[in-house]
């Protein structure tokens, strides 16, 4: 059931909305334009923050788990900004953690907003998602459809890209967390050279002509462009590793968060006979690697439940990880 105004029901009545939101998988390219402006082109993948808002009675807002925080501020934003009692329970659930380059703050902040306006019987606009979210932090792109360029410090939309070539990815969390908002204060005064801006809008171009052709070869050039230049701002473990790898041919390229810990191998499913094979002796070098936690993901199917697997630290069995569900 759905609230519809603001009589409040008797507490018997269960009322909520629901609204979810796409992680993405750091991003495709991050930069400046010439003019310095900031921007992130979006990589939405197949896992999801969702979120429910009930409203009640009781005279306050809460939300569990109670490290969303950020959600529950936007939703008190939304509620005041719509004159709408600032009263309710918010339930947030990510299949991934924060701070490693997934979006999962946007996402949450997405999920939550579109519960709590359709528990108002609302629609909520990306252009309203996206002012109210970097009103709080710097923000990711995920609140548009498909495949966007953002300026996620204005929470403005650049362009829209259409869709992402389907791809495969085997993702590498490197260990620890980035405060979004502490690197920011460092990145936003941060000037590319002249070369880096070239390379970077040229990385943009080859985004666009990947999604309009299909061809995740080329996005995967795009997305290792950018993680190579954006290494100065933010180094990554086991990067070096991973880009001797791709250079070898053991993957297409590579796609790291920004602004985050992830690094990830891709791989165009559809370019080679032997995709499967490729994937496997990848994740035998990842495996050998160690890094902290790994897992397979693809933008071409929708999952909620992920397998991360963490390496024994047995360094005679490099390819052995022990497998938990999160």
């Amino acid at each position: 059931m759905i609230v519809a105004d603001h009589q409040w029901l008797p507490e018997k009545v269960r009322t909520f909305g629901m609204g979810h939101c796409p992680l993405v998988l750091g991003e495709c390219v991050q930069g400046q334009t010439p003019e310095r402006r900031h921007f992130l082109i979006t990589s939405p993948i197949g896992l999801f923050s969702w979120a429910e808002f009930a409203p009640h009675a009781k005279d306050h807002l809460q939300v569990e788990p109670a490290v969303c925080w950020k959600a529950l501020a936007a939703v008190k934003t939304y509620l005041t900004q719509h004159n709408l009692p600032l009263r309710g329970h918010l339930r947030v659930s990510t299949p991934l953690g924060s701070g490693q380059g997934f979006g999962t703050s946007t996402a949450d902040i997405t999920a939550s907003l579109r519960a709590a306006a359709a528990a108002w019987n609302r629609a909520i606009s990306p252009e309203t998602i996206a002012m109210v979210a970097t009103g709080i932090e710097p923000s990711d792109g995920s609140m548009y459809s498909g495949c966007v360029a953002f300026a996620h410090r204005e929470g403005v939309l650049l362009e829209h890209l259409g869709t992402i070539p389907r791809f495969e990815a085997l993702v590498m969390c490197t260990g620890g967390i980035v405060d979004t908002l502490e690197f920011d204060k460092r990145r936003k005064d941060f000037r590319y050279s002249v070369k880096d801006e070239e390379q970077l809008m040229l990385a943009w171009r080859m985004v666009r002509q990947a999604n309009q052709t299909g061809d995740a070869a080329l996005l995967a050039r795009a997305a290792t462009i950018s993680a190579r230049i954006n290494e100065q701002l933010l180094p990554k473990p086991h990067f070096e590793e991973a880009c001797e790898f791709v250079e070898a041919g053991g993957a297409d390229g590579i796609m790291v968060a920004h602004s985050g810990t992830a690094v990830a191998l891709l791989f165009d499913p559809l370019s080679r006979e032997r995709s499967r094979e490729r994937i496997t002796n990848a994740k035998n070098f990842v495996a050998s690697v160690q890094p902290s936690a790994w897992f397979e993901t693809s933008n071409g199917n929708v999952s909620q439940n992920i397998s991360v697997k963490y390496p024994q630290r047995d360094r005679s069995s490099p390819a052995l990880a022990s497998l938990v569900s999160i």
